[in-house]
């Protein structure tokens, strides 16, 4: 089986063509045809970081990849609901073989069918920055109505994040730097869109809502972002993070009784707490896209043979949207 992947941990240059025994499924485990993937910052930190405490050990050669669209070709034991021939998307296991791959293996439990209205492409798009977006807004549990903060609202999971939250009846602001950036916040509902590199993101959420801050802040890129997030936040808010981070927040929530989430993709699932969680989540998510409340912003798409470059641009920070991967017909 062709795959792109590492020997080693490093930077883009670690990633080799890998031929590997093709993957069997086990119970309850689907084998998908590859035909598009997508690059996440979990690729980078994946591809760059050597395990430590609370890192995922993994083992070599490793696959990265953690969007995937494909066709079913294989199925193990004890799968309902889907059969060899159906279109299917979804997130490989963090701690398993990524999508980079002419095939993958993935738990049942956790994809969904791929809506008829997308290509390929825009399903890898959405699937784990779909399902985030989609689970952060659920442990936020913000009330109808009530004003939210997305920042980095063009990144992956941002340009969702403002789509979900403004389907549900939230009132969005949201941060972006480029002109690019904030014409496409503004185009998915968000209003206003702060730039996040000039103004005083914690007082324009204040006076945007009386004094108070927004019920939820969601740092979707860490750093700068996770204290603007901070600041934004109202006494007895929630502040909701994807990015492990160094930071001592703990003053800062203190003073205002305010509580930090941290949430990973598919965490129930991944911990074997609701092993359903994921695939629920995804399907949501999927019809929502089916009915056009949500859309995946496709920025670029390479060929898997490309895979490095496609590393590169993330590392950018200056992608709008996702990238996509071609891989049945990128080698």
């Amino acid at each position: 089986m062709k795959a792109i992947g590492i020997h080693h941990y490093g930077d883009a240059s670690q990633l080799v063509p890998l031929d590997l025994p093709e993957p069997e499924p086990g119970p309850r485990q689907v084998r998908v045809r590859v035909i598009a993937s997508s690059v996440n910052p979990a690729d980078i930190r994946a591809r760059s970081v050597a395990p430590g405490p609370r890192r995922i050990e993994r083992q070599f050669p490793l696959v990265l990849g953690y969007d995937f669209s494909g066709v079913v070709d294989a199925v193990g034991p004890d799968v309902e609901d889907l059969a060899v021939g159906d279109e299917v998307f979804g997130s490989p296991s963090l701690f398993g073989q990524g999508a980079n791959a002419e095939q993958v293996v993935v738990d049942s439990r956790t994809i969904a069918r791929k809506p008829a209205a997308l290509s390929h492409e825009q399903a890898a798009c959405l699937s784990l920055a779909g399902v985030t977006a989609w689970e952060c807004l659920a442990r936020a549990q913000a009330a109808t109505g009530a004003t939210v903060l997305v920042t980095a609202g063009a990144g992956g999971v941002g340009h969702l994040q403002v789509q979900l939250a403004r389907h549900l009846g939230l009132r969005v602001v949201a941060t972006a730097s480029r002109p690019e950036s904030i014409a496409l916040c503004g185009e998915l509902g968000a209003a206003p869109v702060l730039d996040h590199a000039t103004e005083d993101v914690g007082q324009a959420c204040r006076s945007l809502t009386g004094g108070a801050g927004v019920a939820v802040a969601f740092d979707n890129a860490g750093g700068r972002a996770l204290d603007q997030a901070l600041d934004a936040v109202a006494p007895m808010g929630t502040v909701v993070s994807i990015v492990p981070t160094p930071v001592p927040v703990a003053d800062r929530l203190f003073m205002k009784a305010a509580s930090l989430i941290y949430h990973v993709m598919g965490a129930a699932s991944m911990w074997r707490l609701d092993p359903h969680a994921q695939g629920r989540a995804l399907a949501a998510v999927a019809a929502l896209a089916a009915q056009g409340h949500v859309r995946p912003v496709v920025a670029a798409s390479y060929p898997v043979r490309e895979l490095g470059q496609a590393h590169r641009a993330i590392e950018s920070g200056r992608t709008v949207g996702k990238i996509a991967i071609r891989v049945a017909d990128g080698w």
